[in-house]
């Protein structure tokens, strides 16, 4: 851990913090340094002599992409370390959807082999949950393998991330921490390339020094490894340019980066004979325990940001992580969210502000380009399904995975049966799975009356045979379940079967039973893939449009299939026959609990308002929160204009009040910076024939067109390319 990161636990009654254990050992440390700067931090360069000089690493990083200007995209990274607070960015989903709100792009995260703080061995679930933090935070993992002699741990926890985490540093300040540079580089030599083995497509770096002017310990591991072969992806440092220095000098020492990056840049050049990636894996502007109390300043720790920000990009740097998000660090000096208040702080700001800048959020006008998605390959598609003898299913258990959806052929049990089990035989290889259920025998998203489960079980196994044998894993138990159609995540590192136990139908069904069309199984192993999912959210016409019976399709994910024939995107039907905005507002929390892996989130919304003569004002109040709560919670809502009525008597004047509410639509859609939704109104305006004889819901050959202006209308946006 980083000497500044160790305040010991928070204690939550006081605001006094003591300094014990591990956290005194650091502190003494640093007091050992207090009377002399470090010799990197004295020296502000010339900013032309620095551009003329910069010669960044053409080599990509895994996830690194070019924004605006040429600018990397991993520049905007920050740091999960030791966590001293309850209440941290690993706990909290606000920080989480905060950062990739603004886009932050790589996430820091330390792999300890034991806590830091009670020195408990970590087990796989606290691996998972850094994992997953990265994950919602809609950010790249950037690994830290902490301790570089537990070699068995390292290895447990290259193959256990796999594709999910493809950056890992070797170790962390082994300068700082008494370690020798030739006993980094023996480490560096010998398990170096037995990870890579286990994962070819991960990229290690090093040696991860806590201050570009350790330039001996630099030099040392740059001429081992050209000596031994063994070379890293990228060379890595830290930097921290004021040590209890003055505000005024603190700031002009923040253009110091690029002087730092110039320097291990050319002592890498010069040894290696080539060029590399450079990082700066911590960066702030002082390592004190605390730090001085002008970097809560917000004018000051605002400029420096942005000067350390933009001397980085004068230098051609590849990645860059502050520190740190939310872990208490600096007893919360550091830290870009208060632990307390849960307040983003100016630095989160500054950076929000810093990469809008350059976040390429354009395309034909004024909306977002989204972050690419990638293929999530369907991966159930006839897979062998097993399922316990009491099922009953017309089409056999084979029914679940034959890619239909409704069509009365579905695996189905009676209360008298439960409990009912069928298990998929995947095959090994995905690290994460998405699980995507349907039971198409009811209108309504939410219902108590309806086909679905109302409790069922999700486990794991590697060593099944048949679904009924081998030890099994149970993920995930739901009770009061209504929904008719859901999704969970799930880990999958070494296993290689699925199961869902069924153990209880809803009250209201009157048969007593269960039906289940489809069971989808998506490989979600890297973040990319899970991004490529889909909620739709609206009224009737919704729940019309996006029900899969064979006579309505082409469906979504059925037209990105035939353009891009790797890809099926995972798809959730959330219609509700009479549904509001308001009403949507109301259910919001419940739909977001339900789908919180759903990356898209398509909303119809209009026709019941348009009944129901909305007030106007009050629509857009309602439509600016609902997108607003969406934002929040990680995902990013697309709003189509409501389509135009066919209904004999009062279709002019129902028509006249849906303009008049999607007007507001275009306000939201152009204020909020969304993704233009389709035009539905003028497409039944224009096939008045695609409406039912009610005037209002599509007939089958409407609701194809429904799903062909959707695809259309975010094709544009890069979405599957």
């Amino acid at each position: 851990m980083t000497r500044h990161a160790v305040p010991g636990p928070k204690n939550t009654t006081s605001q006094t913090q003591p300094v014990t254990g591990l956290a005194l050992v650091f502190f003494l440390l640093l007091t050992t340094l207090a009377a002399c700067a470090p010799p990197w931090s004295t020296a502000t360069p010339s900013n032309a002599a620095v551009q003329a000089t910069a010669s960044p690493s053409s080599t990509q990083l895994p996830g690194q992409q070019r924004w605006k200007e040429g600018v990397s995209s991993l520049l905007f990274g920050t740091n999960d370390t030791q966590e001293w607070s309850e209440n941290n960015i690993e706990t909290n989903p606000a920080f989480q959807a905060n950062l990739k709100a603004a886009h932050f792009t790589l996430m820091r995260t330390f792999f300890f082999d034991h806590s830091l703080a009670d020195n408990h061995p970590t087990s796989d679930a606290e691996l998972e949950q850094r994992l997953r933090t990265v994950e919602q935070s809609g950010m790249i993992c950037l690994g830290v393998l902490f301790n570089i002699f537990d070699v068995a741990f390292l290895k447990h926890v290259v193959s256990y991330a796999g594709s999910r985490c493809l950056l890992y540093e070797f170790g962390n300040e082994p300068d700082y921490n008494g370690i020798s540079s030739a006993s980094y580089l023996k480490q560096w030599n010998s398990v170096i390339p037995q990870l890579r083995q286990l994962n070819p497509r991960a990229r290690f770096i090093g040696p991860v020094i806590s201050q570009p002017s350790a330039t001996e310990f630099l030099r040392a591991f740059l001429q081992g490894v050209h000596s031994s072969g063994v070379l890293p992806d990228a060379i890595s440092f830290h930097w921290y340019p004021c040590w209890q220095d003055s505000e005024s000098n603190c700031l002009k020492l923040a253009d110091s980066a690029a002087e730092a990056v110039q320097s291990v840049r050319s002592l890498t050049h010069q040894i290696l004979g080539r060029d590399l990636p450079i990082g700066i894996t911590e960066w702030n502007f002082d390592p004190g325990n605390p730090p001085p109390a002008y970097g809560e300043k917000s004018d000051f720790i605002s400029a420096f940001t942005t000067r350390a920000l933009q001397a980085m990009i004068r230098a051609g740097l590849t990645f860059a992580c502050q520190f740190d998000a939310a872990s208490y660090a600096g007893y919360g000096h550091l830290d870009l969210f208060d632990v307390d208040t849960n307040a983003p702080r100016p630095q989160y700001y500054a950076m929000k502000n810093f990469i809008a800048q350059y976040y390429p959020s354009t395309t034909g006008g004024s909306q977002p380009t989204p972050t690419q998605a990638r293929a999530s390959p369907l991966i159930s598609a006839g897979k062998p399904v097993f399922c316990s003898a009491n099922d009953d299913g017309p089409g056999g258990p084979a029914a679940l995975v034959d890619g239909h959806y409704g069509n009365w052929a579905f695996w189905h049990g009676t209360q008298r049966s439960l409990p009912a089990w069928c298990a998929i035989h995947v095959g090994s290889g995905p690290s994460r799975l998405l699980l995507v259920w349907a039971s198409d025998y009811v209108f309504d998203y939410l219902s108590d009356n309806g086909s679905a489960p109302r409790s069922y079980t999700l486990a794991v196994s590697a060593n099944s045979t048949n679904g009924s044998d081998g030890s099994w894993k149970t993920l995930v138990t739901v009770s009061a379940n209504r929904a008719r159609n859901r999704e969970h995540l799930l880990p999958f590192t070494g296993m290689s079967w699925v199961k869902m136990t069924v153990t209880g139908v809803q009250p209201g069904n009157s048969e007593h039973e269960f039906l289940i069309d489809e069971i989808d199984l998506f490989d979600v192993s890297s973040q990319a893939a899970l991004n490529d999912t889909f909620f739709c959210m609206g009224t009737s016409i919704t729940a019309l449009a996006f029900n899969r019976f064979d006579e309505n399709r082409p469906a979504l994910p059925d037209l990105v299939q035939a353009a891009y024939p790797d890809d099926f995107p995972a798809l959730v039907n959330g219609g509700i026959g009479g549904q509001t905005s308001d009403g949507m507002l109301q259910q919001l929390d419940t739909f977001l609990a339900l789908n919180p892996d759903m990356h898209y989130w398509l909303i119809e919304v209009g026709t019941n308002d348009a009944f129901g003569q909305v007030d106007p004002a009050t629509y857009r109040l309602t439509l600016q929160r609902l997108v607003t709560r969406i934002k929040q919670a990680g995902h990013v809502p697309i709003l189509a204009l409501a389509p135009a009525s066919n209904r004999s008597g009062d279709g002019d004047a129902l028509n006249a009040e849906l303009e008049r509410l999607n007007s507001i639509v275009l306000e939201i859609t152009q204020s909020a910076a969304l993704m233009k939704g389709p035009d539905l109104y003028t497409l039944f305006r224009t096939h008045p024939a695609y409406l039912s004889e009610d005037g209002i819901h599509p007939d089958s050959a409407g609701i194809i067109a429904i799903n062909r202006a959707w695809f259309d209308a975010l094709r544009p946006y890069g979405l599957w390319q």
